[in-house]
């Protein structure tokens, strides 16, 4: 396998605490959560009180992904006969 065929990983879906950092120039949970909370950010707790932040979320926030729905479909049976 070369080296460019190797598979993607997909991020996971929330920011990573380094990532988080870098967002809000904090390491401490509370400083983060305090950082989030004045700049409007929306945010779940994590069972060890670490502030969870979905990375869609902060791509929207900042102009670089769209909200827009998924567009359910239903597949064309009437091909099918």
């Amino acid at each position: 396998m070369k080296p460019n065929d190797a598979p993607l990983i997909p991020p996971s879906i929330f920011l990573s605490p380094e990532e988080l950092k870098e967002l809000t120039d904090y390491e401490t949970a509370r400083y983060q959560k305090a950082w989030l909370d004045r700049h409007g950010y929306t945010y779940e707790l994590s069972a060890r009180g670490r502030p969870k932040v979905l990375r869609a979320y902060v791509m929207q926030r900042m102009g670089l992904a769209s909200a827009a729905p998924l567009k359910h479909t239903e597949p064309d049976f009437s091909k099918w006969e």
